[in-house]
């Protein structure tokens, strides 16, 4: 009976190991990994040229990178980290407006905000 037990928690465990990591796959990985996957999330949605992706990813990467820093530098201060996070999106969203046609631009703020919404209210950019 222990070991059906000790089997069970062992795979309750697991099943909450891999859900956790699942919510957090998003941004996970190298900077390198979460810019590739962002241009291709973005180019999902407003169809990007091959010029625009290059430069996207480049913006992605750099943002990634800041990102990783920020997350380093602000360890248990979530006021401070926010603060820089959303300095970070003006700057993402103001590079992207110079990238993207204005139906692209658009298209990006729409979607965004949809998101905002499906979170329930929870602040992401």
């Amino acid at each position: 009976m222990k070991k059906i037990f000790v089997i069970a928690v062992c795979i309750v465990a697991t099943l909450i190991t891999a859900t956790a990591q699942q919510q957090r796959g998003r941004n996970s990985g190298t900077p390198e990994e979460r810019a590739k996957n962002q241009t291709t999330r973005l180019d999902s949605l407003v169809n990007l040229t091959a010029d625009q992706k290059t430069k996207i990813e480049a913006i992605n990467l750099d943002l990634s990178k800041k990102m990783s820093e920020i997350f380093q530098s602000t360890q248990g201060d979530r006021d401070k980290m926010r603060s820089k996070m959303d300095e970070l999106a003006t700057e993402r969203d103001k590079q992207y407006k110079a990238i993207l046609t204005d139906d692209q631009y658009k298209k990006y703020l729409n979607n965004r905000e949809q998101l905002r919404e499906r979170q329930g209210g929870r602040r992401r950019n």
